[in-house]
């Protein structure tokens, strides 16, 4: 007789496997993605906000899922040609801190992604924040490189380099282009912002070398405001960190 322990419950028990086997869940891998699903779902009872049917949490934990496995779809059959797009650690006494924003129409929200890591990628710090207005892409873009600073600066980060996906806000905040009129206050202040740092450089990183930092991103449409890691990986984003491909560098 098998001890009655929470993992018995959800998991070992013959009756709780026929009913995962028949959510149709874990089609193609029951253990796999089990403890990423049920640390999603956690969050979202958590931190979900107002209170939400067993539907409507099961959909966003399957909507996080979808944007996971297709995240690892592209990583682990990457496309075969000349430039191959990384992410690239910085050098050993830096930091590297990739933003990213994220669109949800339909709730006329937005999100953002902040991953903080250094020359090992060793993951130093993570937020995913909510944000309660209609943003538009380069807009939402933008609001991830100020919070990025922000947050850098509550970690007492003065060397690093803030990468973002997006070609036209880099070139705005390195002076090489006017920024879009509807990012104009934000560039101008982040850029002021950066001045209190020891030495911060802003650089462009191809959307493949960018894709843990817009799992974070979607992540914020599940939480109630703000969700801060610091020094742990939650456990939707640790495998797909850990074959993230990487080579070594210097900034």
């Amino acid at each position: 007789m098998e001890e009655e322990t929470t993992a018995h419950l959800f998991w070992h028990c013959q009756r709780a496997r026929e009913v995962w086997l028949t959510s149709n869940l874990f089609r193609d891998s029951l253990v796999h993605h089990f403890g990423s699903v049920m640390d999603m779902l956690w969050n979202k009872c958590r931190n979900g906000g107002a209170k939400k049917t067993c539907q409507a949490l099961l959909q966003g934990v399957l909507e996080y899922l979808s944007e996971y496995q297709a995240y690892m779809e592209v990583t682990a059959y990457p496309k075969q040609s000349a430039e191959v797009v990384v992410w690239t650690p910085p050098s050993p006494t830096r930091y590297k801190i990739n933003v990213d924003g994220a669109v949800f129409k339909e709730q006329k929200l937005a999100g953002v992604g902040i991953l903080i890591r250094d020359a090992t990628g060793q993951l130093i710090g993570a937020c995913s924040k909510k944000i309660e207005a209609p943003l538009g892409a380069i807009e939402a873009d933008a609001k991830a490189v100020e919070l990025g600073l922000q947050f850098a600066k509550d970690m007492s980060i003065q060397d690093y380099t803030l990468e973002s996906d997006s070609v036209t806000l880099v070139n705005a905040l390195r002076d090489f282009s006017p920024p879009p009129l509807s990012v104009v206050a934000l560039v101008y202040s982040s850029v002021a912002v950066s001045h209190s740092f020891r030495c911060v450089d802003f650089a462009h990183v191809g959307r493949n070398g960018n894709r843990s930092t817009h799992l974070f991103a979607r992540h914020a449409l599940g939480i109630a405001n703000l969700s801060i890691w610091v020094e742990e990986t939650p456990c939707f984003l640790e495998q797909a960190l850990n074959q993230s491909i990487f080579v070594n560098s210097s900034d």
